[in-house]
């Protein structure tokens, strides 16, 4: 249970995956354009991030012949989609109307690179156990959530008549986005847990 805490800590605060890998910064910015659903995303996000960890944590191990590392990313590819069509299944006939809110950004929350690159890291240069892998799943996708909504902010912040309307956009949120990457890596020292 410590691992889970430990790797949690480490993935969310000290070695955020968007900012230390570049994983989901896209998906970052398209998902800040409307914060009211951000959480949701977030959950949703969440919900992949553990059960594709879970589901590829003794499978990946098997991929370790010489030329295996070819084959990791279409394996997770393979958890990834059989595990949306799982959830897709469920709530279209359990959840209908909770389906037809989440329609749109399911596959999104599915297929982006936090989740995918989080398994492939996760299983290939760490020996962590089970709860660690976890723990870091849920930590990556808090760290997300948290860096969203700072640039959520940021951006409602940012968007007004003083700025140079060369800045103006995402121009001005790359640049904070930057900075924070910078404030991050200060913050974390040369200690990378991911």
């Amino acid at each position: 249970m410590l691992d889970l805490l430990l790797y949690f800590l480490a993935a969310a605060l000290f070695s955020n995956l968007v900012l230390s890998t570049g994983f989901g910064s896209s998906l970052l910015l398209r998902v800040t354009r409307r914060p009211k659903e951000l959480l949701w995303f977030s959950a949703t996000m969440l919900l992949f991030a553990v059960l594709t960890t879970v589901s590829t944590y003794y499978v990946l191990p098997l991929f370790a012949f010489p030329g295996g590392h070819y084959l990791r990313p279409l394996a997770v590819i393979a958890a990834v989609t059989l595990l949306y069509l799982l959830v897709v299944l469920l709530l279209k006939n359990c959840l209908p109307a909770w389906y037809k809110r989440t329609e749109l950004w399911l596959p999104m929350a599915a297929y982006n690179n936090v989740v995918v690159g989080l398994c492939l890291i996760t299983n290939h240069l760490f020996a962590v156990s089970l709860l660690g892998a976890v723990g870091i799943a849920i930590g990556a996708v808090a760290g997300f959530c948290l860096l969203s909504l700072l640039v959520a902010e940021a951006r409602e912040q940012l968007d007004h008549s003083d700025m140079p309307r060369a800045f103006r956009g995402l121009p001005i949120t790359l640049l904070w986005f930057g900075l924070m990457a910078l404030a991050m890596l200060g913050f974390s020292s040369s200690i990378s847990f991911i």
